[in-house]
């Protein structure tokens, strides 16, 4: 199978395991009150925060060390030894959440209620762990499967249980939704398909090595050495994305954390992100080894401007009709939800800078785990400051503090590591960032997002439109001005932006 399309089969699995979430949302939103889906939200968000956590890494480090396994014996030993640790680790995950859902959570409650002013007692979820149980640790015991199956060659294999693994999970929110399920049934709906998910997941494994051989201790201290360190920047990271939220369900309540979580949304760039890395870290690697530092710098600037052709007009676009965005995907009740949609898009910005490429490639990957790890912290401090600080005189405003404090802290993140990226590579700001092409694109879609609000601000006042027709409006004047603009303006812009376009189209035996 050519590269190019087994990238394509892997990500066609994950963007229907990502859609998959979005749409168990939306129609769970609609099955239940603000506070009742609130109570999912805080289960589902304490699940979803430690599975990266209790990985360990293992998938990620199966992808490096299978290739350099010979073929037979040693690949089956080695998906043996993924298995047993991440069934011990789901155990272990199952039994901390036992005891912190049950046992300890009257315990934690009232600790943290007298250690931060402010901290509610939240509402007992104790009874919605249970059901989740089964969910988290099919989760992790079976969370390398997809990388055992990619790095054997069965991409297909692997895309084919994502798809239906979140076919499984639409159709268990679907069935709550018009049933009437409560969050009880619905949880342990989830987890069953998520076992079931599991099991043929290990299943395939089964079928596709053999029995995945015989146990054995030989090589596991390679596997969890490098896993480690991909663990630990995992930890971190599933930290940062929660920790806003547990501040918001601590602080504000259930109903709260409802509007928070859904409006929470990071546009899912990442594939294309995730595409970027995998070409740019070997060639930055040869180049920052010959000691060709300049060139590092335009191979990062010219990344940079690619991939503003997108993401700028996107977050534009996104910011402007954000409130038709929301009106489309939620009930009427999550209005407020909009607010919090568009402080979010404020970092999709930074998602031009791909700084691991840079950081990989030089050698320096520990600066992107500092820069996590003081997102972290940052995130933390400001999320219960601004909260603290709105709660007694502007409460209205309470929820809109974690998202604020999250954008910021990111916003710090990048900058902080754009400033070590071009010091080491002793280049100036001027050559890391391509200043004017930034500027350009963003000018541009500024311009036609704005054009197409107020285009669709009239066609509403005419029509009286829904939300979906407004977006479609909006689209049908923002992309012909943009594009008119981006052609006409800049020739040289329109040029490249066309030569990418050919690039992508070619098959991969004419490059």
């Amino acid at each position: 199978m050519g590269l190019s399309r087994q990238v394509a089969i892997v990500a066609a699995g994950r963007v229907a395991t990502t859609a998959s979430i979005f749409v168990v949302n939306a129609l769970l939103a609609r099955a239940w009150p603000l506070g009742q889906f609130g109570r999912f939200s805080a289960v589902w968000i304490l699940g979803n925060t430690l599975v990266p956590i209790f990985l360990l890494g293992v998938p990620t480090a199966l992808l490096y060390i299978f290739p350099r396994r010979p073929p037979g014996a040693a690949r089956r030993t080695l998906v043996h030894q993924a298995s047993a640790i991440l069934c011990t680790s789901a155990l272990l995950l199952v039994a901390l959440l036992w005891c912190v859902g049950g046992p300890l959570s009257g315990w934690w409650s009232g600790w943290l209620s007298g250690w931060l002013p402010g901290w509610m007692s939240p509402v007992d979820i104790g009874s919605l762990v249970l059901p989740f149980l089964p969910y988290v640790f099919s989760v992790v015991a079976a969370g390398h499967v997809e990388a055992a199956l990619v790095a054997s060659g069965r991409a297909t294999w692997q895309a084919w249980l994502a798809l239906g693994g979140a076919l499984g999970l639409v159709l268990a929110a679907w069935v709550a939704w018009h049933v009437g399920w409560g969050v009880v049934d619905t949880l342990w709906a989830l987890s069953a398909v998520a076992a079931v998910r599991g099991a043929i997941g290990w299943l395939l494994l089964a079928v596709g090595f053999e029995g995945m051989g015989l146990p054995s201790m030989t090589g596991i201290r390679a596997l969890l050495g490098y896993a480690s360190r991909i663990g630990l920047n995992d930890a971190v990271g599933s930290m940062s994305r929660a920790v806003d939220r547990i501040v918001v369900f601590g602080f504000l309540g259930t109903a709260d954390l409802a509007l928070y979580h859904v409006g929470a949304i990071e546009v899912p760039v990442s594939l294309m992100l995730a595409a970027v890395v995998t070409v740019l870290v070997p060639e930055v690697s040869r180049l920052s080894a010959a000691g060709r530092h300049e060139e590092v710098a335009d191979l990062f600037r010219g990344a940079v401007g690619r991939l503003a052709f997108f993401i700028l007009p996107l977050f534009c676009f996104l910011f402007v009709h954000a409130g038709s965005v929301i009106d489309v995907y939620l009930p009427a009740a999550y209005s407020r939800t909009d607010e919090v949609f568009r402080i979010f898009l404020l970092a999709l910005p930074l998602r031009c800078a791909v700084f691991n490429p840079v950081l990989v490639g030089t050698g320096r990957a520990n600066w992107a785990l500092y820069g996590s790890i003081g997102d972290l912290l940052l995130n933390a401090i400001l999320s219960v400051l601004l909260v603290q600080a709105l709660l007694p005189t502007q409460a209205q405003w309470a929820l809109l503090g974690p998202a604020a404090a999250t954008v910021l802290a990111t916003w710090c993140q990048v900058l902080v590591l754009l400033a070590l990226v071009a010091r080491s590579l002793g280049q100036s700001w001027s050559r890391v960032l391509p200043w004017a092409r930034l500027g350009r694109v963003g000018l541009i879609s500024l311009t036609a997002a704005l054009t197409s609000m107020a285009a669709s601000m009239a066609a509403s006042n005419i029509w009286d439109l829904q939300p979906l027709l407004r977006l479609v409006v909006g689209l049908s004047v923002f992309a012909p001005i943009s594009i008119g603009l981006l052609r006409f303006w800049h020739r040289p812009d329109w040029d490249e932006l066309v030569g990418i376009a050919t690039a992508v189209k070619q098959r991969e035996g004419s490059l």
